[in-house]
């Protein structure tokens, strides 16, 4: 591999950027189910890329070697009003390298260069997901010091049984009192936030 280069990323990135992103999006997809992708999911992840490299709160840099892109990182400011201290956060989206040049740093510079974009407009936590079913992944954050702090589960809804009909209930005999339970019960008033 010639000289690596880490920059910021330029429109005439975009294809050879979506180009290694396509090879993960499938790689993710083997994974685990949760990772199923929707047929427009190139077209898709090409807009949120051109949409974080014109946002003033996201930065992609690419790293660079012999005019071709071998990586990628996407970061990213993010804020919450919760009840905790914590509440400006840099989050990494993706970090990517393509699989022919793995574990040759290509990943720890991309890292280091967001890293110091982050730093550098104060932020010192730095949030990011990664996929349960990757030990790779998951031993190269490690690596970098990451911890492990949430756990985001996927839980698949199987579709309900179809409800089998009840009977109705019997008719109340002229002067009779029906039963408990034979007239349906009231809707329950909306709650304050539902009304219109």
């Amino acid at each position: 591999m010639s000289e690596l280069e880490i920059r910021a990323a330029r429109p005439a990135d975009e294809p050879m950027i979506l180009e290694i992103m396509r090879e993960e999006m499938k790689a993710q997809e083997a994974l685990d189910p949760c990772f199923r992708l929707r047929p427009d999911a190139g077209d898709r992840y090409a807009l949120y890329l051109r949409n974080r490299m014109r946002d003033i709160d996201s930065s992609v840099f690419v790293a660079v070697a012999g005019g071709k892109v071998l990586g990628v990182v996407v970061g990213s400011l993010r804020s919450q009003e919760s009840l905790f201290d914590l509440r400006r956060f840099g989050y990494v989206s993706d970090l990517v390298v393509a699989s022919t040049v793995r574990r040759r740093g290509v990943g720890r510079r991309l890292f280091e260069r967001a890293a110091m974009w982050f730093r550098g407009l104060g932020i010192r936590v730095i949030r990011l997901h990664v996929a349960c079913s990757s030990p790779e992944a998951r031993a190269f954050w490690r690596a970098l010091g990451a911890r492990d702090f949430l756990v985001e589960a996927c839980l698949e809804l199987k579709p309900a049984a179809a409800a089998e009909p009840q009977p109705a209930p019997a008719a109340a005999e002229p002067g009779e009192q029906p039963e408990p339970g034979d007239q349906p019960e009231p809707e329950p008033e909306p709650a304050e936030w539902d009304r219109e």
